[in-house]
């Protein structure tokens, strides 16, 4: 906090761009309190909230890019190494790479905006291959939200920029708890929901079949 106040505002936007880049990149910068901090000071003056936002959105989404590329050229090589090392089925590793190509765009977004998640999330979209474009659109949306949300906290609190760190350290685990267990109640009812439409719709087929034969004796 020190240097951020010594240092010239085009210095700070580079340095929140940079941050937010090498976060997007999977390297774990903790970026929640660049963000609420450079919002406070924005709120004193120091700094300009729109070029705040462009610095770090720019950042944001080029790191993001950079990890589709860097999942899209060596992270399929990488995938089926250990899934040979560990003695997965490599039929399985192709049938998750296409259910997250089919589905991939609603998680890159949520995962864009959840944190501890949010710095490894791109590198999926570039091993399943993913359309570049589809993936930019969810990646740019969930970056949107993220840095945008907080750097208008920041500058609403101003000088208490740090309860908004205090609640976040408070509630963010249990939080993600919850959201993972609701993810696991969903994908298991969706999972028993098609096995009983499976189910009664393979028992009417017999049923249909025992009539048909009765008819044709």
């Amino acid at each position: 906090m020190h240097i951020y106040q010594q240092i010239p505002p085009p210095c700070i936007y580079l340095l929140v761009a940079a941050l937010l880049f090498l976060e997007s990149t999977g390297i774990p910068v903790i970026n929640t309190t660049v963000l609420l901090f450079t919002g406070a000071l924005a709120a004193q003056g120091k700094l300009d909230l729109a070029l705040l936002m462009f610095a770090a959105l720019t950042g944001s989404i080029l790191g993001a890019c950079c990890a589709y590329a860097l999942g899209r050229r060596y992270g399929e090589k990488l995938l089926f190494r250990l899934a040979h090392l560990f003695r997965i089925d490599e039929q399985k590793m192709v049938l998750a790479q296409r259910w997250f190509y089919r589905a991939g765009g609603r998680m890159i977004f949520f995962s864009r905006i959840l944190p501890y998640i949010r710095p490894f999330a791109c590198f999926p979209a570039g091993i399943s291959a993913m359309p570049f474009l589809r993936f930019l659109l969810a990646a740019a949306s969930g970056s949107v939200i993220w840095c945008v949300t907080f750097l208008l906290v920041g500058c609403e609190l101003g000088p208490r920029w740090k309860l908004a760190m205090q609640l976040m350290q408070v509630y963010t685990l249990p939080t993600l708890g919850a959201l993972l267990l609701l993810l696991v109640a969903y994908f298991f009812a969706r999972w028993a929901l098609n096995n009983y439409i499976k189910k009664h719709l393979s028992a009417n087929d017999d049923e249909l079949a025992q009539e048909r034969d009765l008819l044709e004796v």
